[in-house]
């Protein structure tokens, strides 16, 4: 059967943009599809906007300008946008805007910009729509100070005093954000403790710089009763809140307490695609929904939720869509948490380790013993290494400080090529740097191994 196009992407994100880009390199007829701008939440809402703020505000010059740093926010934004339409445009890739929505199982609806229709049909689909900020019905997003993570990067001024609700990765890279340029910073949600799922001593280092800036902490199950959230009328420029029976008030609140995903106008049911609770989409290890031509990527899909991932993921999608089955998603890749200081790891963490029974050996290398870590000011700065007591091979490695998701990817080769303690005893590293930190951290773990 003919179709319009041998393969139709919704979504121009990280994933949509791989997608495309694979199957384009591979001489196929691709359609891109776009319901805002080019390059999706990632460029425009995410990723890059919230890393560059967090730049801006290291830079001392202009950490209390924020007209400044919304700035420096817009260039980078617009600059890589460019980068991307070109990238585009070179593999002769269509692009068409507006919100797609599945007719049938080959053909998609897409209702323009200017609210005309057009009907497009296509061998195969890659669906990459991302995720948006949960908006809960408890919380006012219409009172003038009360956002979430795709509001915020529109703010005027910075509050004196701000809210964040959620100790999760957004949350708390905001945390630092807002904290470094002055803003005392309360941090609620109902967990425990910060950064579920990171290490723990890493976590601890955290914590403790935040203190440090004054964040104050509202953690526990009984720090959020949807029901005694308060807010006061508009005019009075306040948002008034009730934690713990005990009533706070704040000039923002940032509510940053998970994402749903974009499948509303998809019209998914027609095609027999039932998404989650939260509007992700099931698919298998090589990106398959039930409709085995039909493909997702990135966000939509849940975990990881990176747009490292998300570029693997669509790549991988738009090559096994036409043939190249002989791609895998790697099963070693480094997560990125862009606090501030900023947090990286790759592999197995201590707490699965000792419930899978693995014995292992723990290396330690802060930066205040490494020349660099002295020259750069670092005082918090960390690197753990984990190695099996047995094999002595490394199973993962967790980074706090300058620098964290570039130092990481050494572990992540090391980890690829099964290197053992020995390997990384044996490398040299230039000096001063904080990649010598690797050795420092396995001499540590070497003394520790049963002789």
């Amino acid at each position: 059967m003919s179709y319009d196009f041998e393969i139709a992407i919704i979504g121009s994100g990280p994933g949509g943009q791989r997608a495309a880009v694979q199957a384009a390199k591979l001489g196929k007829k691709v359609l891109l599809i776009e319901a805002d701008e080019i390059g999706g939440n990632c460029l425009h809402l995410g990723t890059v906007p919230s890393k560059t703020l967090r730049e801006a505000v290291l830079d001392k010059s202009s950490r209390n300008n924020l007209a400044s740093v919304m700035k420096r926010k817009s260039d980078v934004i617009s600059a890589e946008a460019m980068v991307v339409t070109e990238q585009i445009r070179r593999n002769n890739i269509r692009v068409v805007y507006g919100r797609a929505s599945f007719v049938d199982t080959h053909s998609i609806n897409v209702k323009l910009k200017d609210d005309s229709e057009a009907i497009f049909s296509a061998g195969k689909f890659v669906i990459a729509t991302g995720t948006r900020p949960r908006r809960p019905s408890e919380i006012d997003f219409n009172h003038p100070h009360v956002f979430d993570s795709d509001s915020i990067l529109e703010i005027s001024e910075i509050p004196k005093t701000m809210c964040i609700m959620g100790a999760g990765v957004v949350g708390c890279e905001y945390v630092s954000i807002f904290a470094e340029m002055g803003c005392q910073v309360t941090l609620v949600d109902k967990r425990n403790q910060l950064l579920q799922g990171v290490d723990r001593e890493v976590v601890d280092r955290l914590t403790a710089y935040m203190k440090d800036k004054g964040v104050k902490f509202i953690l526990g199950p009984d720090a959020i009763d949807p029901a005694t959230l308060q807010f006061v009328c508009k005019e009075e420029g306040k948002v008034c809140l009730r934690f713990q029976e005990k009533d706070y008030e704040f000039d923002a609140l940032l509510y940053c307490m998970g994402r749903t995903g974009n499948v509303e106008s998809l019209n998914l049911s027609s095609i027999g695609i039932q998404p989650t609770s939260r509007g992700l989409i099931e698919v298998n290890e090589h990106f398959q929904t039930k409709q085995e031509h039909i493909y997702a990527v990135g966000d939509i899909i849940g975990h990881p939720a990176l747009a490292a991932s998300a570029f693997a993921q669509g790549r991988i999608a738009a090559a096994h869509a036409f043939g190249l089955t002989d791609q895998k998603f790697p099963k070693i890749f480094p997560y990125g948490i862009y606090t501030i200081p900023e947090i990286s790891s790759v592999g197995a963490e201590e707490a699965e380790l000792i419930q899978a029974k693995v014995p292992f050996i723990t290396g330690y290398a802060r930066y205040s013993e490494l020349a660099r870590g002295k020259i750069v000011g670092d005082e918090y700065g960390l690197l753990k290494l984990i190695f099996h007591e047995e094999t002595k091979k490394l199973l993962g490695a967790h980074v706090i400080g300058t620098s964290a998701s570039e130092l990481i990817h050494i572990a992540q080769v090391a980890m690829w090529f099964e290197a053992d303690v020995q390997h990384l005893l044996d490398f040299i590293f230039n000096y001063p740097t904080l990649a010598e930190a690797y050795k420092v951290a396995s001499l540590n773990a070497y003394n520790k191994f049963p002789s």
